[in-house]
């Protein structure tokens, strides 16, 4: 099978320049207030950006317990808006919790506590590749 590439795409030496890394859309990850989200779903089209950040470093898990926080500037945890989505995807294997030696203190509420990190799987690194190629239909960039 032969790969069509495109002359824009060539580097100075006639091989094609690797993509840049898939950055998240969004500037950080959305975090709970303090009222309970009132309703409404888990859009699927916010599963790139949390894989992005996921990949960032910026989800954890608080405590050994199941509660998704959001890790601000490696010191301060707060509630994850997106919950349901990162269980989720830990659930079908996009994403999994760091071994227990990863795991780091930091701020949460007026306490420190631990937080495990969590990082991508081989398939949520696949994912995260394959919906950052993907342009918007009518997009001829």
């Amino acid at each position: 099978m032969t790969r069509h590439v495109n002359r824009d795409q060539l580097g100075l030496f006639g091989t094609v320049d690797p993509a840049p890394p898939p950055t998240p859309a969004r500037q950080c990850p959305p975090v709970r207030d303090r009222k309970k989200a009132s309703g409404g779903t888990g859009n699927p089209l916010v599963a790139k950006d949390v894989l992005a950040e996921v990949r960032d470093g910026r989800y954890g898990l608080l405590d050994d317990s199941d509660k998704v926080v959001v890790i601000e500037e490696g010191e301060r945890a707060r509630p994850a808006l997106d919950e349901d989505i990162v269980h989720h995807l830990i659930a079908n294997g996009y994403i999994a919790r760091c071994r227990p030696g990863h795991t780091m203190t930091c701020v949460y509420g007026i306490k420190r506590s631990p937080v495990l990190p969590l990082q991508l799987t081989g398939r949520g690194k696949a994912m995260l590749h394959r919906w950052s190629n993907l342009q918007p239909l009518g997009d001829n960039t």
